[in-house]
């Protein structure tokens, strides 16, 4: 990579931190990645370069309750100082277009993390050879969900907590119709793991019982 277009990139991802405080290193991968300013090379030299220069703090928080894929306490990442001074004096360095690809996205961004937020889903183990399952989902600052639950081997605990991430809507409503009794997801269209949507079958008509003839077993 270029001393030019290193350049370049460490401004991007600054501009990404400056728009999302406490952005998990996670998160802010994948938003500079998107900007195809940069591949994960180009990124993790970049952001290795800032760490070192002290222009961005990346820490574990001991009070954060937000986890990994694999229960790991996630790493947040902030503008020193000296980092933002940095950004303010050369963000004009940035070319245009990604200058106004940045300024578009940035407010998804901070919509698609405030979401991200509402949802946790984490596991660690009891000791005992099964795993503390726990999951929540909130709106603002309202609670929706809070499920602890134990299980009884690594895998399907992480499998959990990778579909209350990837499918939110689907988990809760799932939930609604289970525990009411209620045809909740009836209308829903879901989207299995390969991504392709998909609608439930539709419910087949109730048949008549018939009475067994004569000679003939009943299975009812």
């Amino acid at each position: 990579m270029e001393r030019s277009e290193l350049a370049i990139t460490k401004l991007i991802i600054l501009y990404i931190i400056r728009s999302l405080p406490a952005v998990t290193l996670s998160q802010l991968t994948s938003l500079a990645l998107d900007t195809l300013y940069m591949d994960y090379f180009g990124f993790a030299t970049a952001y290795e370069g800032l760490r070192i220069d002290q222009m961005i703090s990346a820490s574990f928080r001991a009070d954060d309750p937000a986890r990994d894929a694999a229960g790991q306490a996630v790493i947040r990442c902030d503008l020193t100082d000296q980092g933002r001074t940095i950004l303010e004096t050369l963000e004009h360095k940035i070319p245009a277009p990604i200058r106004s690809y940045l300024a578009q996205a940035s407010t998804s961004w901070q919509k698609d993390i405030r979401l991200e937020r509402q949802l946790t889903a984490r596991y660690e183990s009891d000791g005992k050879g099964q795993y503390q399952v726990s999951l929540s989902q909130s709106e603002g600052e309202k609670k929706l969900v809070d499920l602890a639950l134990t299980i009884p081997d690594k895998s399907l605990a992480m499998q959990i907590c990778d579909r209350w991430q990837r499918l939110p809507q689907s988990m809760y409503l799932g939930l609604l119709a289970l525990l009411s009794d209620e045809p909740v997801l009836r209308q829903e269209t879901f989207i299995d793991e390969a991504g392709s949507q998909a609608s439930p079958d539709p419910v087949a008509p109730e048949q008549p019982l018939r009475r067994p003839m004569p000679g003939e077993q009943s299975l009812l």
